[in-house]
């Protein structure tokens, strides 16, 4: 069985059979022949190292090992899709009233802008006061760490 969840697109846990050479199955083929355990796997391409019984309950520790190694920080960083669905649509609609009402776009994402920069500098001291490094958050934001320092560090105490 493999694992989703919507927040984290392109990453699937499954249990991947080992062969009997160590080698990592890539294949639902792998499951006619013998095999000797689990790696926990995802669809990305990453695997774990700690091998787990070849029977249905160490496939099972393999998916569990799936969502608590690899998918628990990868979901920690995505925004939810349902809000990234929403965002979109808020996107699109000022695209469509700044061509109509230009005026109206500009006051309406100039409060947008007034609430973001706070939003902004919130997440940022939330993310440091829960661990996150100058390089986490700007890999975050789409900049690099030393920019995300630069603009943050005055605004954000260190942990």
């Amino acid at each position: 069985m493999a694992l989703k969840l919507d927040d984290i697109p392109g990453h699937e846990g499954y249990g991947a059979p080992i062969l009997p050479g160590g080698e990592v199955a890539r294949s639902a083929t792998a499951f006619t022949r013998d095999f000797v355990g689990y790696l926990a796997a995802c669809s990305c391409g990453w695997t774990d190292r700690r091998q787990h019984p070849p029977t249905p309950e160490g496939a099972k520790e393999a998916e569990t090992q799936w969502l608590r190694r690899h998918a628990t920080p990868l979901l920690a960083a995505a925004p939810p899709s349902w809000l990234v669905v929403k965002s979109n649509v808020l996107c699109e609609l000022i695209v469509n009233l700044a061509a109509e009402r230009p005026l109206a776009a500009l006051k309406l994402l100039s409060q947008v802008e007034s609430w973001q920069r706070t939003l902004l500098d919130q997440a940022v001291a939330a993310a440091r006061r829960n661990g996150a490094s100058w390089a986490e958050v700007g890999e975050a934001m789409g900049i690099s760490k030393q920019a995300a320092h630069e603009r943050f560090r005055s605004q954000v105490p260190s942990p």
